[in-house]
């Protein structure tokens, strides 16, 4: 069985996904991108007419990712706790495997202040809408303020977020015996906060 090569398109939204995650978008240039690569400005050029529609790319298979998750939530033929508990799972495993999908989001949500007036799309939207949505289904919930099940959800992704991504610096700062242990109870404690 051959494995599926990646097309150019992806290379570079993946090497532009890094970089950017690292340095943010003004950080990184399209020349990083080709010298990362061994490539041109040109050929990037070739398939991405600007940074800005690298950059658009890059959050976008971002975002199909967080869709992804929130699906495989929404499938789920159980009660809206286990699906809001599954929904923390997977945002966690998420995190914890693609993490420079989360720093590419906390750089965009940091970095975009000069561009957020232009942008014609926040590319994670139909992700937040339906993690409230999550929120919606819990009797607790279900007659809250969409203000309020928002800002639940907001916070309920942003501590899974923070937490998988500061594990490493948790860890040299506790050590792995605790960092294990308070992973193990890490979801348990947030949801009972809801």
């Amino acid at each position: 069985m051959t494995g599926q090569i990646d097309s150019p398109k992806k290379k570079f939204i993946d090497t532009a996904l890094q970089l950017f995650s690292e340095r943010g978008f003004y950080g990184a240039s399209l020349a990083d991108v080709a010298d990362e690569l061994g490539l041109t400005k040109q050929s990037i050029l070739y398939h991405f007419k600007t940074k800005e529609a690298l950059y658009g790319a890059v959050l976008a298979d971002v975002s199909g990712r967080f869709d992804a998750i929130i699906e495989d939530v929404t499938a789920l033929d159980q009660g809206a706790e286990k699906k809001l508990r599954f929904f923390l799972e997977k945002l966690m495993d998420h995190a914890r495997d693609a993490p420079n999908d989360g720093r590419l989001i906390a750089r965009e949500l940091l970095d975009n202040l000069d561009r957020v007036e232009t942008s014609r799309k926040w590319y994670l939207k139909t992700f937040l809408d339906k993690s409230v949505d999550l929120l919606t289904d819990l009797p607790k919930w279900r007659y809250r303020s969409e203000a309020e099940r928002t800002a639940a959800a907001y916070q309920l992704i942003g501590a899974v977020s923070y937490f998988a991504i500061s594990e490493p610096t948790l860890e040299a700062i506790w050590g792995k015996s605790k960092l294990e242990e308070t992973k193990d109870v890490f979801l348990s404690t947030l949801l009972l906060r809801l």
